[in-house]
């Protein structure tokens, strides 16, 4: 297939690795030039809010992916996710989204996470971008199709982990394990997210990966 990904940070840049060695045709878009991709993804700089440039980065993709941040204002993740959503639709392709765990429960019936005692208050902006973001997503079109894939709790550059190939996934709660922890490394995390594309399952709602 012929991917766009959007973002080439922490977890795009997983991403991108795991769709190329999969063979698909992958395009890594950063809003920086020098983005390090594998050998045979085309890496371009530019921003989803040039009209031009979306439409030349996304002709012909099967799947657009956004691996974007939070972000604020224009760079907002609810923003980003509009326009992205509209060039799925020009192009007749499939959207799927990076996603945050502070918008799901920790278990099955629960608050989410966000809404919880204790959660940091400094990401609740990006909580509220996430939750934004999911909103616009469920308002689509229903020809429109998309998912959001949410990682663990415990995730991020300070712990990526060691691929083992291995995930579990949940469409009720955050995965936690038998301790009650919610944890994933960033390339099994990129394994789910690829499966997701090569076998689709997961149709115009979020699904939580985690060990």
């Amino acid at each position: 297939m012929k991917i766009t990904v959007f973002g080439v940070g922490f977890v795009g840049s997983a991403l991108v690795r795991e769709l190329n060695s999969r063979r698909h045709d992958v395009i890594a878009v950063s809003r920086h030039p020098g983005a390090d991709v594998p050998s045979g993804v085309v890496a371009v700089s530019g921003s989803v809010h040039d009209r031009g440039f979306l439409q030349e980065v996304t002709a012909g993709a099967n799947v657009l992916v956004s691996a974007l941040p939070a972000g604020t204002g224009s760079n907002a993740l609810d923003v980003s996710s509009a326009v992205l959503l509209s060039a799925a639709e020009a192009v007749g392709a499939r959207l799927g989204v990076v996603g945050g765990s502070a918008v799901l429960p920790l278990v099955e019936g629960g608050p989410p996470q966000a809404g919880t005692p204790g959660f940091p208050a400094w990401l609740i902006p990006r909580a509220q971008a996430h939750q934004r973001t999911l909103d616009l997503l469920r308002s689509a079109p229903e020809h429109l199709d998309w998912f959001y894939l949410v990682p663990a709790a415990e995730f991020g550059p300070h712990q990526p982990g060691v691929r083992t190939g291995l995930y579990r996934t949940s469409s009720t709660a955050q995965v936690t394990d038998e301790d009650g922890r919610s944890t994933l490394g960033v390339e099994d995390y990129a394994i789910a997210f690829a499966d997701e594309i090569d076998s689709p399952k997961t149709h115009r709602t979020w699904l939580a990966v985690g060990y």
